[in-house]
């Protein structure tokens, strides 16, 4: 599943982040990187941006940017 089919609170571990070129390398640099846990806490109005919690870290994505981070539940 995609993050963005996942609802607020819920925690997930990455599987892969399906970016390239300089995206890719600013979301590793960020920790998304597989296998990494990941928290929901916000989505923007009509999910537009995504709030989610990495490493201590809360980092916010855009709705396209999300879309290709693929999770499982934990």
């Amino acid at each position: 599943m995609c993050l963005l089919e996942m609802k607020r609170g819920e925690m997930a571990v990455i599987d892969t982040v399906n970016v390239s070129g300089e995206l890719k390398k600013r979301l590793v640099a960020l920790g998304l990187i597989r296998n990494a846990n990941i928290s929901i806490k916000n989505f923007g109005w009509f999910k537009s941006t995504v709030q989610v919690m990495i490493n201590r870290s809360f980092i916010a994505l855009r709705k396209d940017e999300a879309a290709q981070i693929m999770v499982h539940k934990i």
